[in-house]
């Protein structure tokens, strides 16, 4: 990839082409807030696609959902090619809800397994904490074939979420020496929580507030406390607080510390919140009628940088096939000459990885550059 000199940075205008790590309860309306976001933004369906993963499937109650399944890497690859390059023609689709990532680690873990596997057809391992040498090494492999994943699908200019359940957990920041604070998060691990946390633009989390009223009954010559719930507050948090991991990269002050979900649908209340963060956030203050026109120049403009990106990604895919019977065969070719190679032609065959700017020669490494390197041992 060549170096792209810096630019001034401008702010998004739209909310499609945020990336929005949404975070809540079971059943608390995740799945039908992002349908009817889709709905009242684009009017259409079809403009949305809702990706249901592993053994979730909690979308058979919603009607005008845009939807399919995944369960394997493999799938999921095919997806993202088929929307990036497709896009305009066999759909039109704008947003990606990944639903719910929890169920995105164990097939990402499958495959960085699988990927070892057939790297080292003499060590066969079943532990991701095993493979490449453990030490978090397998894991920390799948945070970045997952960021891969997503980073592509936002050059592709797709609005994409990311949605997971909530529980309370202990949180503790870098450099604290205390045991750290409880605070409602995802049930992710903080390494895999990382791909969303640290790397969205929007880390928003719903809860339920419900008011407690306590009631004091004798049970035979005791008396015992019990606990009613007797009102509830559906809310979404756009910024944390000490017990609400959240966060958002507006400006201070642009969106509310939360939102309070009251009625059936709140998407156009939902929208508004975000994009007039996004006008707020500007450093050259518009009024709504001016950021409107905005929004419609970006958006032409987006939709220009989205056709040349889905050209470039089609014309990458086709230098770049990593057909498996055919890769797992050159690795294996070029392990045997390896380790009879001179120290020169040694040499010479990591500098066609350095050439190429890849770090470690795996299964995903192109056929080409594959073929290159065999060529050395010749």
């Amino acid at each position: 990839m060549a170096f792209q000199k810096p630019q001034i940075n401008k702010i998004v205008s739209d909310m499609k082409g945020l990336t929005i790590y949404l975070r809540a309860l079971k059943k608390w309306g995740k799945t039908t807030l992002f349908r009817d976001v889709v709905l009242e933004k684009f009017h259409d369906p079809s403009r949305g696609m809702l990706v249901g993963l592993g053994a979730e499937t909690g979308y058979s109650l919603l009607d005008n959902l845009n939807c399919t399944h995944v369960e394997t890497w493999q799938e999921l690859k095919e997806l993202k090619n088929w929307l990036i390059e497709q896009k305009g023609k066999e759909h039109n689709i704008e947003m990606i809800a990944f639903d719910v990532v929890d169920e995105l680690f164990p097939i990402a873990e499958k495959e960085i397994v699988r990927q070892y596997n057939i790297e080292n057809p003499s060590k066969q391992l079943s532990s991701i904490k095993a493979v490449y040498g453990g030490y978090n090494e397998g894991p920390t492999r799948v945070v970045q074939l997952v960021k891969d994943y997503f980073n592509d699908l936002k050059k592709a200019h797709f609005g994409v979420w990311a949605i997971a359940h909530t529980k309370y957990k202990n949180l503790k920041q870098k450099g604290d020496l205390d045991d750290g604070y409880q605070a409602l998060t995802s049930t992710l691990t903080s390494t895999y929580e990382s791909v969303f946390g640290d790397v969205f633009d929007c880390v928003l989390t719903g809860c339920i507030d419900r008011q407690i009223e306590n009631e004091t009954v004798k049970v035979g010559n005791k008396d015992k406390t019990i606990h009613h719930a007797t009102q509830e507050v559906r809310k979404l948090y756009f910024r944390g607080t000490t017990s609400i991991d959240a966060g958002c990269r507006f400006a201070t002050g642009a969106v509310p510390e939360y939102m309070v979900f009251d009625k059936p649908n709140m998407a156009k209340e939902f929208i508004e919140v975000i994009e007039d963060g996004m006008r707020l956030s500007r450093s050259d203050k518009v009024t709504q009628d001016e950021f409107k026109k905005i929004q419609e120049n970006d958006a032409k403009e987006s939709e220009k940088k989205a056709e040349e990106y889905s050209k470039e990604h089609s014309q990458s895919g086709s230098v770049s096939n990593t057909n498996t019977a055919e890769s797992k065969k050159l690795l294996t070719d070029i392990r045997k000459k390896y380790k009879n190679a001179t120290p020169q032609q040694k040499q010479d065959a990591k500098s066609v990885l350095i050439n190429h700017n890849i770090h470690k020669l795996e299964l995903t490494t192109p056929i080409s550059v594959l073929k290159e390197m065999l060529n050395k041992f010749e």
